[in-house]
């Protein structure tokens, strides 16, 4: 965009006039950005005198450029990419998709990450997610690139697999074992185990010791059968809660955040028909941890 001057003023009244901003504060952040030029000529400074004539130009490629650099600075990392499926992820604390109740928007995984792929490829895209997270949870989450890969990875997405590492407060009395119990949900949305025959879904999960402090555990969870929040009521009730985990019994997490984070996620590709398994490290928080409080390794 470029125009010139109609009268003598500041760069900021006629940046404010001419793009018809409603506030000096919004003018005047816009000029400090560093896409304004006067006569070919960057200007900063929102006090500058122009005078009538002068060439006044909005540089619409530095204004993309910065706002690719600002995205690229906060953007999350891609973990795996293929014609139809994408994957990043999510950390602890961030809601995974915008809901219904949601009625002020909320910052959301999905919408971010969709805004960075759309910036990435040069046009708006939009982003199916094939799996949800707990805002608590940090973790994979995938998704499809469009509305076929969308409906054809459901068609057996059933069959996918998670494994979770899950710090807990407390160690368990073996270092392998298995937690298998029959989880009802009570009116207020709390799991519990209950009785086989009072009809609880039967949940189930193998886990390993990987690294042990004085007060606390590295798991890594396969999860066999699983229902919502099941990870969290079995662990709690083997005395070894998820850290921050307050609805069932969790302590104060000793690294300011929840303890869970989804590392695995294998499932059938309806495409290349095989099965594909995305895998993540351990978070640094976790290992940091375990590290400083003399780790014993499994």
């Amino acid at each position: 965009m470029r125009f010139k001057a109609t009268t003598n003023s500041t760069l900021l009244e006629i940046i404010k006039t001419d793009l018809r901003f409603s506030s000096n504060t919004k003018a005047r952040n816009y000029i400090k950005r560093g896409i304004i030029k006067v006569d070919g000529s960057v200007v900063k400074i929102p006090s500058a005198e122009i005078k009538s004539g002068q060439d006044i130009e909005v540089d619409e490629k530095a204004k993309t450029r910065k706002l690719e650099e600002k995205t690229k600075h906060n953007s999350f990392e891609t973990i795996f990419e293929d014609k139809h499926f994408i994957a990043f992820i999510k950390p602890s604390g961030l809601l995974s998709v915008s809901t219904k109740q949601n009625k002020r928007k909320e910052k959301n995984f999905s919408d971010i990450v969709t805004k960075q792929y759309s910036m990435f490829n040069g046009a708006e895209k939009v982003l199916h997610p094939i799996n949800r997270l707990d805002r608590k949870h940090s973790g994979i989450m995938l998704f499809a690139k469009d509305g076929v890969s969308d409906v054809e990875i459901r068609s057996k997405w059933e069959e996918s697999k998670k494994r979770y590492y899950a710090f807990v407060d407390g160690i368990p009395k073996d270092d392998n074992g298995k937690l298998e119990s029959h989880l009802k949900q009570n009116r207020i949305g709390r799991v519990y185990s209950a009785p086989k025959s009072d009809y609880g879904n039967l949940c189930s999960l193998d886990y390993r010791v990987m690294y042990k402090s004085e007060k606390h555990s590295l798991l890594k969870i396969d999860v066999i059968s699983d229902r919502k929040n099941s990870i969290s009521a079995q662990l709690s009730e083997a005395n070894t809660p998820i850290v921050g985990d307050k609805d069932y019994k969790g302590e104060l997490s000793p690294i300011n955040r929840f303890g869970l984070h989804l590392f695995s996620l294998s499932f059938y590709h309806p495409f290349e028909k095989k099965d594909v398994e995305i895998k993540t490290p351990v978070p640094k928080p976790f290992k940091l941890y375990f590290k400083r409080n003399k780790v014993q390794s499994k």
